[in-house]
């Protein structure tokens, strides 16, 4: 029992389009999502992403704070306490917690991009 297969090649070829430049609007969507994840996923007051060419992003995240602490100069009659050195700590500085809501968020919007319509 042979069987008819029929392709109607405009309408396929509009949605091959349609693809792409959902795909090539990725490069404009990729830092604002990138800044969404690190103001609401990382609770940063002030993101802030390198942009490079293509399909590339960066961010620079610190072990601690930058901000400053302020000065406060020792008098004579008080003690100073012996600061703790902290030597080779093994902790990851980015939370994998954060690493996963990372790829959660660029899977997202990759699906979207490339989705079927």
């Amino acid at each position: 029992m042979p069987f008819e297969v029929k392709v109607e090649s405009e309408n396929l070829l509009k949605q091959f389009e349609d693809v792409q430049k959902r795909v090539t609007e990725l490069d404009a969507k990729l830092p604002e999502v990138f800044l969404d994840w690190q103001r609401e996923d990382m609770k940063r007051q002030f993101p802030k992403v390198d942009e490079h060419k293509g399909l590339s992003v960066t961010t620079l995240v610190y072990p601690r704070s930058r901000k400053s602490r302020p000065y406060r100069p020792v008098g004579k009659g008080t003690k100073r306490k012996p600061q703790r050195r902290v030597v080779g700590v093994h902790r990851p500085i980015l939370r994998p917690v954060l690493v996963e809501q990372l790829f959660d968020r660029m899977k997202e919007m990759c699906r979207e991009a490339i989705e079927w319509q």
